[in-house]
Parts: structure tokens; C-alpha cells; sequence
């Protein structure tokens, strides 16, 4: 049987999404939403109207104007189904539904404590009807007070660690923060937490071993096709460690709750021998990406920079009009990965015309280089990498994955350097590294800027005697 051809105002309604927008009164009245009550909602109050849903739901928009009415209908579809994921397992065993309990029960002044046997009650059914053991349990914590939500310490973690904090607590860096982020994200996972209602109580020493040793390195990403590397591993406990440390110290878990994220010592662990690692570039190599890149474009611009100053992609990327200095001699890192990384950076005279060619863009953004965008969440400047992963591989072949990336850059500089018999704490001074401590260090405030120029100057010249700079 065939279908009946849509007509023009057919046509018209399918194009301007007007599904459950009706017009009782005819074209230029009123538009009314219009719609079959979901069989969860019937006999439930409506939550448009507050009134009991019959078979459909209808509500009166107050516009005349179409564009206005499918704002104002997609408000209230968005209550409808607020309201149906409320009435669902789903919605009656998430995070706010147990604290909603809790508010209750904290305020229920009854000797028999009524509420808590209705809680008790709702729970029993639920486990009869397959919802899973540990969502209830963790729910029951909650509802009870006797269990603290990790997403909500989470976020509480963050905000007592954020700069300028009242505890004086070491600020998270932004990366730091975002990998934190990661490796709840794996612990919920983990923990089958998708109601997001898991408590720091429900991390015991042997589920926090479990989630160690099995779970983790049977990750696998198209980063690590093997499974998730021991290094990172133990990135992601380090994390939660401090994050628990934190939560034990601000009294956030049960007292009689310790940190499940401390080990005993075992038998130590060796990275993956078959990991690629990261190397240098050939001056052969580096030559060939420069005569691939013209100077002058952002592109261009940037891999130069990040030759013959050693600063990481994400340092150049924000370098700002206000902390460059207007000849081109050097530039103010205000930003970095570590305290270290601020610092004072010198550009070897040859190379001062391309950073003043960037000063004179005068962008409005206040950076020399507004071509690549800036990731708020982190920080970083992602595109300039996956830039290069690719322009890399055109020029020099995929046969150069893994062992040659941007930060690559930044290891040739420091190797050249080294050649060029720069002073070690000059180095570190120039790059950004902390270097070894002793007890004289806090009485050493650095070299002046002119013996920072000559040591940078010195670089320049071993990597054009070394024939890095060939194209430059």
C-alpha cells in the first residue's frame, strides 16, 4: 500500500519542526502544545499544569510566533521527560533523589522513624525488580548521610585547590585537573557508577587494588593499543591518592574510613620494553620540515621558535603582545606547565625580525600567535600538535610515529645546547627546568638577561653549524 504524498503544508511543518505544536483557533492564532501523555505520567501529576495527566497533555504556549513556540515547546518537552526519568529506577536512585531522601530523614523528629522504613521498603523492591546491588547500596549511603558522592567531593576537591584558595592549598594546574577528571571518570566506570551516586566509602583497599591492577591496564585507546602503560597507571593512583588524602584531612569520609589508594610495597614494575621512544631530530630531518614550511605563516613561525628557544608548543601559543619585547629580543612566559616554566626567554639575534613580524599583527586578541586556539578547559593549544602530526608525516613519513613529535623540538635543543657546552643551570634557566636542589638554591636568584642572550646565542650558533637551520 502506498503513502499518501505529503502536501505543501506538510512539507512546510516537517521542515520548521512543529511536531507537537498545534494551532487550534487557525493559522495566525495561537500556537498550543499538544501531546500523548507517556504511560508513566497517567494518573501523575502533570508537571505543566500540576493537574492529574489524562491520555494527552495539553498547554497553551501564549505566542503567535512559530520560531518562539518551538523554544517554549522544547521547555516543555524537557519537563515531561525530567519528569518520566523521575518516575524510572533511573531517576528515583539518582544523586539528587538521595539527597532529597536525606534532607528528609535528617528532619524526621518521629521515634519510629518512619521515612527510613519507607526508604528501606522502596529499596527491598528495587532489588527484587534487578536494579543492581551496588547502586542501592551506594544510594542508601547517601540518603542516610553516611556516605559522601565522589563526583560532589570531586568538585568540591577542585574549588578548595583552585588559585588563590583560603586553605592555602598548592593550586591544581589545569592539566592536573583535567587528567583528575580522567581517572574518577575510570573509577566510575569501574564501579558501575551510572547513576552517579558512588560513594568515596564504596572504594575498599581490594576493589582500589582490583581497579589497580586488573581493571586499568586492560584499558586499551587507539593511543595504547596494548593497554593502558604502568607509567600511566600510576599517574591515575597518584591522583586519587591525593584526592582521598584531601577528603580523609577535610574529615569529607567516615572517620573509620582510611585511604584506600595507599599500598603496601610490592616487587617493582618496569615500564613496557617494546614502548617507542621519543628522540631527536636529524639536522637532515629538521631542514627538510623548515624548506617545508615557509616563514612568515603561523606555521612557519612557530616550529622556527620552537627550535632555537627550546619552549614547549603550548608556551608559544600563548605568548602574549604585552610580555614580548617590542625589538624581538625575547619574550615573558607567565603560563606554564610548572613554576620553572615562568621565565624570562631570549631570542637569538637572527631570528628577532620573525618575533617582531608577529609584535606588528597587532592582534586583538593579545597573542602573537591567534591562529592557534586556546582550550579553556586546559589550557593547551591541541591543534598545533595535530598540526604537526600530520605535516610531519608528509614530509618525513609515517616510518617517524612515535619517535618524532613536536616536544621533539624541545629535546633537540637541550641535546644542541648540551654540545655547545652551555652551562647546565643555564639550560635549565633558558627551558624552564627545575635542575638539582641543595641547600645553596634558595640563595641563587638566577643570571641577568644579557648572559641569558649570550647562552642563547651560543645554541644558535651550534645548531647553524650543525646544519639545523638550513631553510630557516
Amino acid at each position: 500500500m502506498s503513502k499518501k504524498p505529503l502536501s505543501k503544508m506538510d512539507h512546510t511543518k516537517k521542515a520548521l519542526d512543529m511536531d507537537y505544536l498545534k494551532q487550534p483557533r487557525g493559522p495566525g492564532t495561537g500556537w498550543v502544545f499538544y501531546m500523548v501523555t507517556p504511560p508513566e505520567l497517567i494518573g501523575k501529576p502533570n508537571p505543566l499544569t500540576g493537574k492529574l495527566c489524562r491520555k494527552t497533555l495539553i498547554k497553551g504556549l501564549g505566542t503567535r510566533h512559530p520560531v518562539e513556540a518551538r523554544k517554549r515547546r522544547d521547555i516543555a518537552l524537557g519537563e515531561i521527560r525530567k519528569a518520566v526519568a523521575e518516575l524510572s529506577d533511573e531517576g528515583r536512585f539518582s544523586l539528587s533523589s538521595a539527597e532529597e531522601w536525606r534532607e528528609v530523614i535528617a528532619n524526621d523528629d518521629s521515634e519510629e522513624q518512619g521515612i527510613e522504613l519507607v526508604l528501606s521498603d522502596q529499596l527491598e523492591k528495587a532489588a527484587e525488580r534487578g536494579v543492581p546491588e551496588a547502586q542501592l547500596r551506594s544510594f542508601n549511603r547517601v540518603a542516610l548521610g553516611k556516605g559522601y558522592p565522589i563526583t560532589t567531593a570531586l568538585d568540591r576537591y577542585i574549588e578548595e585547590r583552585s588559585p588563590g584558595n583560603r586553605r592555602n592549598f598548592k593550586p591544581l594546574a589545569l592539566t592536573t585537573v583535567g587528567n583528575l577528571k580522567t581517572a574518577v571518570g575510570h573509577l566510575r566506570s569501574f564501579l558501575e557508577d551510572h547513576q552517579n551516586i558512588a560513594c568515596m566509602e564504596d572504594v575498599t583497599p581490594n576493589s582500589a587494588r582490583a581497579f589497580r591492577d586488573e581493571y586499568l591496564p586492560e584499558l586499551k585507546s587507539p593511543r595504547s593499543p596494548l593497554g593502558m602503560s604502568h607509567k600511566t597507571v600510576s599517574k591515575n593512583i597518584t591522583l586519587l591518592t591525593q584526592f582521598w588524602a584531601w577528603a580523609v584531612e577535610r574529615r569529607i569520609t567516615m572517620a573509620r574510613y582510611k585511604n584506600p589508594w595507599i599500598f603496601q610495597k610490592s616487587v617493582p614494575r618496569a615500564s613496557r620494553s617494546d614502548k617507542p621512544k621519543r628522540s631527536d631530530f636529524t639536522p637532515h630531518e629538521f631542514s627538510k620540515l623548515l624548506q617545508a614550511v615557509p616563514s612568515g605563516t603561523h606555521k612557519g613561525d612557530l616550529i622556527r621558535l620552537a627550535i632555537v628557544t627550546g619552549c614547549r608548543a603550548d608556551e608559544l601559543a600563548t605568548i602574549t603582545l604585552d610580555h614580548t619585547e617590542g625589538d624581538g629580543s625575547g619574550f615573558y612566559l607567565t603560563h606554564g606547565k610548572t613554576s620553572n616554566a615562568l621565565r624570562y626567554v631570549p631570542v637569538p639575534a637572527d631570528a628577532r625580525a620573525l618575533l617582531q613580524r608577529r609584535v606588528t599583527l597587532n592582534d586583538p586578541s593579545g597573542r602573537i600567535f591567534p591562529e592557534w586556539p586556546i582550550r579553556g578547559s586546559s589550557g593547551k593549544a591541541a591543534a598545533v600538535s595535530q598540526w604537526f602530526t600530520r605535516f610531519r608525516r608528509k614530509v618525513l613519513g609515517p616510518e617517524t610515529d612515535h619517535r618524532l613529535s613536536l616536544h621533539s623540538t624541545r629535546h633537540t635543543w637541550r641535546t644542541v645546547a648540551r654540545r655547545a657546552r652551555v652551562n647546565e643551570a643555564d639550560i635549565n634557566d633558558l627551558g624552564g627546568w627545575s635542575g638539582p636542589r641543595s641547600s645553596s638554591s634558595a640563595y641563587d636568584h638566577g643570571i641577568l638577561k644579557e648572559q641569558l642572550e649570550e647562552a642563547q646565542q651560543t645554541i644558535w650558533e651550534e645548531l647553524k653549524r650543525s646544519d639545523y637551520l638550513e631553510g630557516f
